[in-house]
């Protein structure tokens, strides 16, 4: 059982303290008067551990004697539980709001979270070898291992040949269809940019788009609009096909 005792924090325990007050809304002006009261402490744990605590146990009171009852009561139905418990001479302290003592509670406490995200992390290990002791597809074997100038045996986890060459042919299945997927998608790729290529074409074909300017010293080709009298003046004033002698005329020269 660990027994919390008034003591003076380190300036790195300080700091850790300042980070998880400001991460759990807790302001440190105020901090000696709240926490006289057990009644924030219990909020906290009662958002971690739900069942175990009931906050009606613990109402909220003004008097020294009073505030010391809650702190008993809480000592002995809640940090009991986690092998943590608090000294006669703290728990006054805290009630009269003495400097310091928040601070020393709140950093068990974050000791306190971060022994349970231990315990919770090694649980699951745990299970997890579990599980694997109970699968016959996943055995353990001794092996020899160099350490240093020595050999030692370790345990250490197998798997039957015959699962590795299936998931060895599933991983090989896998990238044949992901390397199908990248062709057909490079594919697509290239026809949608003839597509664009083309719909850009015929877009200038049809003057909505701009026409790219002819380098210079170019011959340009001129243009005239289209009038139905000018065409009938030009082709009335142009001038006749020249008639070429033919043979069968008897003045022509032979």
């Amino acid at each position: 059982m660990h027994t919390v005792c008034g003591k003076n924090l380190s300036t790195e325990e300080l700091e850790e303290v300042g980070k998880w007050m400001r991460q759990n809304g807790i302001s440190a002006h105020r901090i000696r008067r709240e926490f006289s009261d057990v009644l924030p402490l219990a909020e906290i744990f009662k958002r971690d551990y739900p069942r175990l605590v009931d906050l009606y146990n613990y109402p909220k009171k003004s008097s020294v004697q009073l505030k010391l009852a809650n702190w008993e009561t809480f000592n002995f139905k809640v940090l009991s539980k986690f092998n943590m418990t608090l000294s006669r001479d703290f728990m006054e302290q805290m009630a009269n709001g003495v400097h310091g003592a928040a601070e020393v509670l709140l950093h068990e406490v974050i000791r306190l979270e971060k022994r349970q995200r231990v315990a919770v992390e090694r649980n699951a290990a745990m299970r997890q070898e579990q599980t694997w002791e109970e699968n016959d597809e996943v055995k353990t074997v001794v092996v020899n291992k160099q350490v240093g100038d020595g050999i030692v045996q370790v345990p250490q986890k197998m798997i039957l040949y015959s699962l590795y060459e299936k998931l060895t042919r599933d991983s090989q299945a896998k990238d044949v269809i992901i390397d199908a997927y990248q062709q057909r998608l490079a594919h697509m790729e290239s026809i949608i940019k003839l597509k664009t290529e083309r719909i850009d074409e015929l877009l200038m074909q049809m003057g909505k788009l701009p026409q790219k300017r002819a380098p210079a010293g170019n011959a340009s080709t001129c243009s005239y609009p289209f009038d139905g009298k000018d065409s009938a003046i030009r082709k009335h004033q142009s001038p006749s096909p020249l008639l070429l002698p033919s043979s069968a005329d008897p003045d022509s020269t032979p």
